[in-house]
């Protein structure tokens, strides 16, 4: 009579209005392993199972001669937290009725069981309430020895027939009862499936080092993920500024990008077209009076006591030219030349000879020995 009402009281529960708890985004999956031999001695329920998605085999490949073992497994994400007091499931198969092709079966981990009568017919479920929750991301509930009908045989995991609902109840008070919507198939010469639940995507606002923003999954992010959740509107990322370089060079890039790379980043809405970044002065041409160039910065061509040719000048395009003025001889009379050249006195670079700014000289009257010596 108590197992009656317990029984009773579980219906009742997993009847209840069903809200997201520990167990949800859980499957009911199938696994077959063609090395084990059936044996009424054996503890099937101690049997290993895979630790991941890629180890389940649902291939059957034994003949009709000797039975197929097969497990029925819970599978939650490694990230997930389950804690399951109650299992609610049921049966998928294409054997014939009657118990002939079933040699064995049971339940793991000493749960209450309430099977439909018919069970495990292909069609019915059952009800397994544990004696105490269950924290096992992978666990097997249920196992079955079975013979084979024929080549095209299979078997699989299925909702709950009465209800047409797969359950898992967890261990919060209240319960909470979460669907299963995932189950499995095995096959005999053919290809079985599993369905496993998908790991949950997080997406959220990724920033691009041009400032755009995208709403991405964290792995798929190439910039900088802002966090789960985040969004893009309005646009959370800073936005690239005009960076001006020590060589007046101009580029659009984040602000610490400028400043890593030693820049000046020049504000919000700045941008290098134009160009406003401060140029540094440059060399230019820079004529001597020997006529000789050099490409020097103006003040340091002026200090050396050259001229400067302008910006943008350089000693390859421009032909400095010796500086010429007029030139004063000792009797007075003026030519232009060079001041290298000049055999008097130099009036300076520039200076012309008209009018003749020469000096006479003073005539003064000779002696008659100074004019024979003229002639000697």
């Amino acid at each position: 009579m108590k197992k009656l009402l317990l029984a009773l009281g579980i219906l009742a529960l997993i009847c209840s209005p069903a809200m997201a708890g520990r167990n949800s985004n859980g499957s009911m999956v199938v696994h077959t392993d063609d090395s084990v031999i059936y044996t009424a001695t054996a503890n099937y329920c101690a049997t290993a199972m895979p630790t991941d998605p890629s180890g389940f085999n649902a291939n059957a490949t034994q003949g009709i001669d000797r039975e197929q073992m097969i497990w029925l497994c819970w599978y939650f994400l490694p990230t997930a937290s389950p804690g399951v007091t109650t299992i609610q499931f049921g049966v998928d198969h294409n054997l014939p009725s009657g118990q002939g092709y079933f040699t064995a079966y049971g339940a793991c981990d000493g749960p209450l069981e309430l099977p439909d009568t018919g069970w495990p017919e292909s069609g019915f479920g059952n009800l397994c309430a544990y004696p105490a929750p269950i924290y096992q991301n992978i666990n097997s509930f249920y196992w079955f020895a079975v013979y084979v009908d024929g080549p095209t045989s299979y078997f699989g995991t299925r909702t709950y027939p009465s209800t047409n609902e797969a359950k898992f109840v967890d261990d919060s008070s209240p319960p909470i009862e979460d669907r299963c919507n995932l189950f499995g198939m095995v096959k005999w010469d053919g290809t079985g499936y599993n369905n496993f639940p998908t790991p949950p995507v997080f997406r959220g606002a990724c920033c691009y080092a041009d400032g755009t923003c995208l709403v991405q999954g964290e792995a798929e992010c190439q910039g900088q993920y802002l966090g789960d959740d985040t969004v893009c509107d309005p646009n959370p990322c800073v936005q690239p500024v005009a960076c001006c370089f020590p060589d007046g060079s101009c580029q659009f890039v984040l602000p610490e990008i400028c400043i890593s790379q030693g820049g000046n980043p020049q504000g919000p809405g700045s941008n290098c077209n134009p160009n406003l970044c401060e140029q540094p002065p440059v060399p230019e041409a820079c004529c001597f009076n020997d006529g000789s160039c050099q490409n020097l910065l103006a003040a340091d061509c002026t200090a050396l006591g050259g001229t400067p040719q302008g910006v943008d000048t350089t000693c390859e395009t421009v032909n400095c030219q010796v500086p010429t003025g007029a030139c004063c001889d000792e009797v007075g009379n003026c030519t232009i030349t060079t001041q290298t050249d000049c055999q008097g006195t130099y009036l300076g670079d520039g200076t012309d000879c008209e009018p003749n700014d020469c000096p006479t000289p003073v005539r003064t009257n000779a002696t008659w020995g100074q004019i024979k010596a003229n002639y000697r």
